[in-house]
């Protein structure tokens, strides 16, 4: 189920918060696990596109000054200061812990970062999700969840969300495993380059 708006959202996921807290639509002996999260552009190099990765909501600003210092070819490696001097900035800016900020900061920015890789989000089987995503990036975007055999699909057609835009997905979670979830409007011809992330489905 999806819908479109423009509002706001919370910064942080809830999981497995009973359906009491979440809302009146759910019966009461029923789980779900709210996940607020944003899409926002990673350059890509080698002439590709920038590509979307999902963060959740309050990490976005971190990955999005990791995604401006890896366009940056020429100063790609900060000295001990400067790294220092963008963790606090960052910290005080938008409310993190500095010393979360700092792990997740690398001197240079070519190194892999936990940031950056596909998104994992996870649920309990027979639990229901919901997941706000938030388009950041000046592509289209439209939130995809892939799995052939255990009918949790979209239960109805996705729509395309602009920039700003939010779309709210709602799955229900019937079988365990690994479901991949890509941007349907992906011009890449490679798949990795289209994944979002991954739902992983537990017993």
């Amino acid at each position: 189920m999806l819908a479109t708006h423009r509002q706001g959202v919370f910064d942080s996921p809830t999981h497995r918060m009973p359906a009491f807290m979440v809302g009146k639509h759910i019966a009461t002996n029923a789980e779900e696990r709210v996940y607020q999260l944003v899409a926002v552009p990673l350059p890509a190099g080698n002439g590709e596109p920038d590509r979307a990765v999902l963060a959740l909501h309050r990490y976005a600003p971190l990955v999005e000054y990791l995604a401006q210092r890896m366009s940056d070819h020429e100063h790609p490696v900060r000295t001990t200061g400067e790294l220092e001097g963008d963790a606090v900035q960052l910290a005080q800016r938008h409310g993190l812990s500095l010393d979360h900020v700092r792990r997740m900061l690398l001197q240079d920015a070519r190194q892999p970062n936990s940031l950056l890789r596909p998104f994992v989000l996870r649920a309990v089987r027979g639990e229901r999700i919901q997941v706000y995503v938030t388009n950041r990036t000046h592509l289209p975007l439209q939130v995809a969840l892939l799995d052939d055999d255990f009918g949790i699909q979209q239960t109805m057609e996705s729509r395309i969300l602009a920039s700003d835009e939010t779309g709210l997905y709602s799955w229900q979670c019937k079988e365990t495993g690994i479901f991949p979830i890509f941007n349907q409007a992906c011009a890449s011809s490679l798949p990795h380059r289209c994944l979002l992330g991954v739902l992983m489905i537990e017993p």
